[in-house]
């Protein structure tokens, strides 16, 4: 089972990073809807939420628990973000740390935990009872992603970092 889990961190990596060059290669709006527009925080959490999205469907559907594995996944993928941008700014307006090798680090790192405990959620079996409110906020999350890539509002976690 970990090696399944591995093998989908590695994908989603390299899928994230693939999708962060993806706009400039293809300016549409379709494309925005999935691919970072900016250099903002926000922008760069789709990195985190599609390509996690998508492993999740694929290792969900080889669980025996598929119910259980969803809960873990969403859950994850909704604590993903909020762990990101609070080290992200935590390191950045609290320290000074302005380091591109440190923010790509930082995603390979939070995706991987993403994994890890999307495993640990699922093992322990809490989160299943509260799965449709983990789908009802993964959606809104995804659709917040998508929206503000149309009209951001002027707040700093969706304006480009200097």
């Amino acid at each position: 089972m970990r090696s399944r889990y591995a093998a989908a961190f590695a994908l989603a990596a390299a899928a994230g990073t693939g999708l962060h060059f993806l706009y400039p290669l293809l300016p549409i709006p379709l494309v925005a809807l999935f691919a970072p527009v900016s250099e903002s925080v926000w922008e760069h959490l789709k990195l985190l939420y599609w390509p996690f999205l998508v492993a999740a469907a694929a290792l969900a559907r080889q669980e025996r628990h598929r119910l259980r594995a969803w809960s873990g996944f969403l859950a994850s993928l909704l604590l993903q973000p909020l762990v990101l941008t609070a080290v992200y700014y935590l390191l950045h307006a609290g320290f000074g740390v302005d380091a591109l090798w440190v923010e790509i680090g930082l995603y390979y790192a939070v995706l991987a935990a993403g994994f890890r405990a999307a495993r640990a959620i699922a093992a322990g079996g809490r989160a299943e009872p509260g799965l449709g409110l983990l789908i009802v906020l993964a959606a809104i999350y995804g659709v917040c992603l998508m929206v503000f890539s149309l009209a951001a509002p002027a707040l700093p976690i969706f304006t480009a970092s200097p």
